[in-house]
This record gives structure tokens, sequence and C-alpha cells, in this order.
């Protein structure tokens, strides 16, 4: 039997006006970073404390656009 997809019928849409964010991420690390930082001074916390916890580099990335998925409402009736 034929497995039936979904297909998105929207478009995809970048948010301008979004508040960046900061993330620390571990080097050589199997999970993705869960945890946002509003201020780089939190951030930066959280990569010293990281870095000495695991005993690696530590990044920290800032947010630079953030998308949106924009359903086609017509896809839905």
């Amino acid at each position: 039997m034929k497995e039936k997809k979904a297909k998105f019928a929207g478009k995809v849409e970048p948010i301008r006006n979004h508040k960046p964010f900061y993330m620390v991420v571990v080097e050589n690390s199997h999970t993705p970073p869960s945890v946002t930082h509003e201020n780089y001074e939190d951030a930066f916390n959280e990569a010293m404390r990281l870095a000495k916890k695991e005993n690696r580099k530590t990044f920290i990335l800032l947010s630079v656009s953030q998308i949106e998925l924009v359903p086609n409402i017509t896809q839905f009736q």
C-alpha cells in the first residue's frame, strides 16, 4: 500500500521584527541546544559553565532571522 504524504501548500516568510536570541552549543555534542538566552551575559555564563563541565569548546550563536510557515487556509477546507 502506497503511503500518502501531506504537502505543505503555504509559503515561508521571514519575520523581520523578531527579537534576537542567543544559544550555546558544545563542540561535538550529540544534542542540539534547547535553551535560548535573551541577553549575551546569560549565554556567556552558560557557555563558561558548559565548557568547564564538558571540558570542551563552546560556541555562542546569535539568531539572524526567524522563519515562519504560513499555511494556505484553503488546504484545510
